[in-house]
């Protein structure tokens, strides 16, 4: 099968996955379980954004050389705790 039928074929089904998810969302969910299904979504959105900014905020962080020592030395203390 060449590239492009493939392609075609994969296009069609995501839109009858989609389509078949819209009409079912519709047809078959009340209102309390499409206000749960939203807040889901919402709460993903949410989170994703918090967990983004948490990540750019460290990014280009510059940690002076006496942390970085005293955060190793911490990190060697807990594993030795552990056992390792």
């Amino acid at each position: 099968m060449s590239l492009i039928k493939k392609i075609r074929n994969d296009a069609i089904m995501l839109v009858v996955i989609c389509a078949a998810g819209y009409v079912a969302y519709q047809v078959l969910l009340d209102d309390e379980a499409k206000a749960g299904i939203r807040s889901l979504c919402s709460t993903v959105g949410d989170s994703y954004t918090r967990l983004t900014n948490i990540v750019n905020d460290n990014i280009g962080t510059i940690m002076d050389e006496e942390a970085a020592i005293q955060n190793r030395e911490q990190i060697k203390n807990a594993w030795a705790d552990l056992g390792y």
